[in-house]
Protein backbone atom coordinates (compact mmCIF):
# COMPACT_ATOMS: atom_id res chain seq x y z
CA UNK A 1 0.00 0.00 0.00
CA UNK A 2 0.89 3.60 -1.05
CA UNK A 3 2.33 5.33 1.65
CA UNK A 4 3.17 9.76 2.02
CA UNK A 5 6.41 10.48 3.76
CA UNK A 6 8.64 13.15 4.61
CA UNK A 7 12.17 12.83 4.90
CA UNK A 8 14.72 15.57 6.58
CA UNK A 9 18.06 15.60 4.90
CA UNK A 10 17.46 13.68 1.88
CA UNK A 11 19.34 14.99 -0.72
CA UNK A 12 22.80 12.60 -0.12
CA UNK A 13 23.76 9.45 2.12
CA UNK A 14 21.65 7.41 4.44
CA UNK A 15 18.39 9.71 3.79
CA UNK A 16 18.97 9.61 0.12
CA UNK A 17 19.14 5.88 0.30
CA UNK A 18 15.60 5.49 2.03
CA UNK A 19 14.47 7.98 0.43
CA UNK A 20 15.28 6.85 -3.13
CA UNK A 21 14.04 2.80 -1.52
CA UNK A 22 10.83 4.36 0.04
CA UNK A 23 10.28 6.23 -3.83
CA UNK A 24 10.99 2.89 -5.36
CA UNK A 25 8.77 0.83 -3.43
CA UNK A 26 5.83 2.73 -4.86
CA UNK A 27 5.32 5.38 -1.65
CA UNK A 28 4.93 9.19 -2.15
CA UNK A 29 8.04 11.10 -0.80
CA UNK A 30 9.25 14.48 0.14
CA UNK A 31 12.75 14.77 0.95
CA UNK A 32 14.48 18.13 2.41
CA UNK A 33 17.87 19.94 1.85
CA UNK A 34 19.73 23.01 2.68
CA UNK A 35 20.14 24.65 -1.00
CA UNK A 36 17.96 24.15 -3.87
CA UNK A 37 21.05 22.86 -5.68
CA UNK A 38 21.03 19.50 -3.33
CA UNK A 39 17.28 19.14 -3.84
CA UNK A 40 16.78 19.73 -7.42
CA UNK A 41 19.81 17.31 -7.99
CA UNK A 42 18.55 14.28 -5.96
CA UNK A 43 15.01 14.80 -7.47
CA UNK A 44 16.95 14.88 -10.82
CA UNK A 45 18.20 11.36 -10.25
CA UNK A 46 14.83 10.17 -8.65
CA UNK A 47 15.45 10.40 -5.46
CA UNK A 48 12.14 11.28 -4.56
CA UNK A 49 9.19 13.16 -6.33
CA UNK A 50 8.86 16.43 -3.83
CA UNK A 51 11.58 18.18 -2.80
CA UNK A 52 11.61 21.22 -0.27
CA UNK A 53 14.67 23.75 0.98
CA UNK A 54 14.75 23.58 4.71
CA UNK A 55 17.56 23.90 7.29
CA UNK A 56 16.09 21.75 10.20
CA UNK A 57 17.24 24.44 12.69
CA UNK A 58 15.18 26.85 11.59
CA UNK A 59 11.66 26.19 13.14
CA UNK A 60 9.64 28.03 9.96
CA UNK A 61 11.22 26.51 7.07
CA UNK A 62 10.30 23.43 8.92
CA UNK A 63 7.01 24.01 9.24
CA UNK A 64 6.94 25.20 5.05
CA UNK A 65 8.52 22.18 4.22
CA UNK A 66 5.93 19.93 6.74
CA UNK A 67 2.83 22.15 4.96
CA UNK A 68 4.16 21.65 1.15
CA UNK A 69 4.52 17.96 2.54
CA UNK A 70 1.24 17.77 3.40
CA UNK A 71 -0.43 19.58 0.47
CA UNK A 72 1.78 17.57 -2.44
CA UNK A 73 1.03 14.51 -1.10
CA UNK A 74 -2.18 14.76 0.50
CA UNK A 75 -1.15 14.09 3.62
CA UNK A 76 1.94 12.57 5.60
CA UNK A 77 1.74 9.36 7.32
CA UNK A 78 5.12 9.02 8.48
CA UNK A 79 8.17 11.54 8.82
CA UNK A 80 12.10 10.00 8.84
CA UNK A 81 14.12 12.31 10.76
CA UNK A 82 17.49 12.30 9.13
CA UNK A 83 19.15 15.32 8.99
CA UNK A 84 22.46 15.48 10.74
CA UNK A 85 26.19 16.62 10.81
CA UNK A 86 29.16 14.97 11.95
CA UNK A 87 31.24 16.45 14.58
CA UNK A 88 35.52 17.37 14.31
CA UNK A 89 37.20 14.41 14.38
CA UNK A 90 39.01 15.84 17.59
CA UNK A 91 40.41 14.69 20.92
CA UNK A 92 37.83 16.53 23.10
CA UNK A 93 40.70 18.79 25.03
CA UNK A 94 40.54 20.49 21.64
CA UNK A 95 37.03 20.82 20.63
CA UNK A 96 36.05 24.04 19.52
CA UNK A 97 33.27 24.92 21.71
CA UNK A 98 31.16 26.95 18.86
CA UNK A 99 30.96 23.63 16.77
CA UNK A 100 30.19 21.58 19.37
CA UNK A 101 27.00 24.23 19.67
CA UNK A 102 26.23 23.42 16.19
CA UNK A 103 26.47 19.91 16.40
CA UNK A 104 23.87 19.55 18.94
CA UNK A 105 21.70 22.04 17.13
CA UNK A 106 21.43 20.31 14.23
CA UNK A 107 21.22 16.95 15.40
CA UNK A 108 19.44 17.57 18.54
CA UNK A 109 17.44 20.46 18.54
CA UNK A 110 16.97 20.02 14.91
CA UNK A 111 15.15 16.84 15.30
CA UNK A 112 12.97 18.34 18.03
CA UNK A 113 11.57 20.93 15.40
CA UNK A 114 11.06 18.03 13.23
CA UNK A 115 9.25 16.12 15.81
CA UNK A 116 6.84 19.06 16.60
CA UNK A 117 6.04 19.74 13.20
CA UNK A 118 5.12 15.89 13.04
CA UNK A 119 3.55 16.07 15.96
CA UNK A 120 1.50 18.76 14.44
CA UNK A 121 0.96 17.36 10.57
CA UNK A 122 0.84 13.48 10.65
CA UNK A 123 -2.08 11.42 10.11
CA UNK A 124 -2.92 9.09 13.14
CA UNK A 125 -2.14 6.32 13.18
CA UNK A 126 1.51 7.68 12.49
CA UNK A 127 5.22 6.86 12.72
CA UNK A 128 7.98 8.62 13.03
CA UNK A 129 11.33 7.68 12.84
CA UNK A 130 14.62 9.53 13.90
CA UNK A 131 18.10 8.66 12.88
CA UNK A 132 20.36 8.28 15.82
CA UNK A 133 23.61 6.28 15.76
CA UNK A 134 25.56 3.68 16.87
CA UNK A 135 27.49 5.90 18.65
CA UNK A 136 24.75 6.81 21.17
CA UNK A 137 25.48 3.50 23.00
CA UNK A 138 28.74 3.37 21.91
CA UNK A 139 30.77 6.18 22.23
CA UNK A 140 34.05 6.56 19.93
CA UNK A 141 37.14 8.76 21.02
CA UNK A 142 37.62 11.74 19.13
CA UNK A 143 34.04 12.10 18.67
CA UNK A 144 32.60 13.71 22.13
CA UNK A 145 30.63 16.57 20.18
CA UNK A 146 28.81 14.04 17.85
CA UNK A 147 28.28 11.18 20.84
CA UNK A 148 27.02 13.84 23.17
CA UNK A 149 24.43 14.94 20.65
CA UNK A 150 23.03 11.62 18.95
CA UNK A 151 23.02 10.09 22.91
CA UNK A 152 20.79 13.19 23.05
CA UNK A 153 18.33 12.43 20.48
CA UNK A 154 18.17 9.08 21.33
CA UNK A 155 17.07 10.21 24.96
CA UNK A 156 14.42 12.56 22.93
CA UNK A 157 13.09 10.51 21.07
CA UNK A 158 12.14 7.84 23.77
CA UNK A 159 11.00 10.72 25.60
CA UNK A 160 8.51 11.26 22.57
CA UNK A 161 7.60 7.96 22.79
CA UNK A 162 6.54 7.97 26.58
CA UNK A 163 4.27 10.74 25.33
CA UNK A 164 2.81 10.10 21.65
CA UNK A 165 2.43 6.37 21.55
CA UNK A 166 -1.01 6.78 23.30
CA UNK A 167 -2.01 9.49 20.53
CA UNK A 168 -1.42 6.78 17.84
CA UNK A 169 2.03 8.28 17.18
CA UNK A 170 4.65 5.49 17.28
CA UNK A 171 8.51 6.97 17.62
CA UNK A 172 11.17 4.68 17.12
CA UNK A 173 15.02 5.09 16.72
CA UNK A 174 17.72 3.22 13.97
CA UNK A 175 21.23 3.67 15.62
CA UNK A 176 23.16 3.19 12.17
CA UNK A 177 26.63 1.89 12.10
CA UNK A 178 28.95 2.64 9.32
CA UNK A 179 27.34 3.02 6.03
CA UNK A 180 28.82 4.60 2.82
CA UNK A 181 27.64 8.61 2.67
CA UNK A 182 29.49 11.80 2.18
CA UNK A 183 29.69 12.05 6.30
CA UNK A 184 31.77 8.92 6.09
CA UNK A 185 33.68 9.24 3.15
CA UNK A 186 37.06 9.85 4.30
CA UNK A 187 37.01 7.42 6.84
CA UNK A 188 35.86 4.64 4.77
CA UNK A 189 37.88 5.42 1.68
CA UNK A 190 41.24 5.20 3.89
CA UNK A 191 42.55 1.98 4.03
CA UNK A 192 44.41 2.14 7.34
CA UNK A 193 41.52 3.89 9.23
CA UNK A 194 38.66 1.52 6.74
CA UNK A 195 40.44 -1.70 8.50
CA UNK A 196 40.51 -0.40 12.10
CA UNK A 197 37.08 -0.12 11.94
CA UNK A 198 36.32 -3.18 10.01
CA UNK A 199 38.30 -4.96 12.78
CA UNK A 200 35.42 -3.41 15.65
CA UNK A 201 32.60 -5.02 13.46
CA UNK A 202 31.83 -8.22 14.19
CA UNK A 203 30.38 -8.75 10.64
CA UNK A 204 33.50 -7.72 9.25
CA UNK A 205 31.82 -5.41 6.78
CA UNK A 206 30.30 -1.84 6.54
CA UNK A 207 26.41 -1.72 6.03
CA UNK A 208 24.98 -1.43 2.67
CA UNK A 209 22.43 1.16 1.82
CA UNK A 210 19.55 -0.45 0.98
CA UNK A 211 19.94 -2.90 4.03
CA UNK A 212 19.10 0.73 5.83
CA UNK A 213 16.07 1.61 3.31
CA UNK A 214 14.39 -1.55 4.11
CA UNK A 215 14.77 -1.44 7.94
CA UNK A 216 12.97 2.44 7.35
CA UNK A 217 10.46 1.46 5.37
CA UNK A 218 9.22 -1.22 7.57
CA UNK A 219 9.36 0.98 10.84
CA UNK A 220 7.70 3.52 9.31
CA UNK A 221 5.03 1.17 7.96
CA UNK A 222 1.71 -0.09 9.47
CA UNK A 223 3.08 -3.24 10.73
CA UNK A 224 5.76 -1.46 13.46
CA UNK A 225 3.38 0.44 15.77
CA UNK A 226 4.42 -1.73 18.99
CA UNK A 227 7.53 -1.25 18.19
CA UNK A 228 7.26 2.31 19.54
CA UNK A 229 10.29 3.71 22.11
CA UNK A 230 12.48 0.80 20.38
CA UNK A 231 16.42 1.75 19.26
CA UNK A 232 17.23 -0.66 16.61
CA UNK A 233 20.92 -0.78 15.75
CA UNK A 234 21.72 -1.67 12.49
CA UNK A 235 25.92 -1.99 12.65
CA UNK A 236 27.37 -5.32 11.82
CA UNK A 237 27.61 -5.81 15.87
CA UNK A 238 29.43 -2.58 16.67
CA UNK A 239 27.20 -1.78 19.65
CA UNK A 240 28.26 -5.03 21.54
Amino acid sequence: MSRRYLVTGGTSGIGAAVARHLTAQGHRVLITGTSRTTVDAALAEGVAAQGAVADVTDAAAVEAAFARAVSALGGLDGVFANAGIDGEGKPAEELDANVFRRVLEVNTVGVLLVAQAAHRHLARPGTLVVNASVNALRPEAHFADYNASKAATLALAKTLALEWSAEELSVTSVCPGYFPSRMTADWLTDPEVSSQLLGLIPAGRFGRLDEIGALVEFLLGPHAPFLTGAAITIDGGRNI
